[in-house]
């Protein structure tokens, strides 16, 4: 899973999730102001009271709720980058032991090509 396609999705259920939030305190805020705009008898402003505290208690829950889910996707992140990281380790540990096996190599292919030649230099000495 590629983490650009990961974040996408988030993305557009964010843009929702605030399109919606707004719309509901928007829908909030005009009912409270239409209640505050009519006449109300005495203790009528327990009521609006009521409703702001109301209004304060579903943003502050579904703020909470927002943080929760954005602790929770980066709390994966990082596990997920975490456990990228180790894997990144591991496969340079491997390339530095092929790396070293290679050299061994060449140096074990270069000296059996400076004896062939050593030899190959004595033979026609002796023609």
């Amino acid at each position: 899973m590629n983490i650009s396609e990961a974040s996408k999705p988030t993305d557009q259920s964010q843009a929702v999730g605030s399109s919606e939030l707004e719309g509901q305190i928007g829908e909030v805020i005009r009912r409270d102001v239409a209640t505050v705009r009519k006449p109300q008898a005495e203790g009528g402003s327990e009521v609006g009271v009521g409703s702001a505290n109301a209004l304060l208690r579903q943003i502050a829950g579904t703020t909470f709720k927002e943080i929760d889910r954005l602790i929770d996707e980066l709390q994966a992140m990082r596990d997920l980058l975490q456990g990228e990281g180790q894997r990144v380790q591991r496969e340079i540990v491997k390339y530095a032991q092929l790396s070293q096996a290679a050299m061994k190599s060449t140096k074990v292919i270069a000296e059996g090509m400076t004896q062939l030649q050593s030899a190959e230099t004595a033979t026609h000495k002796d023609w």
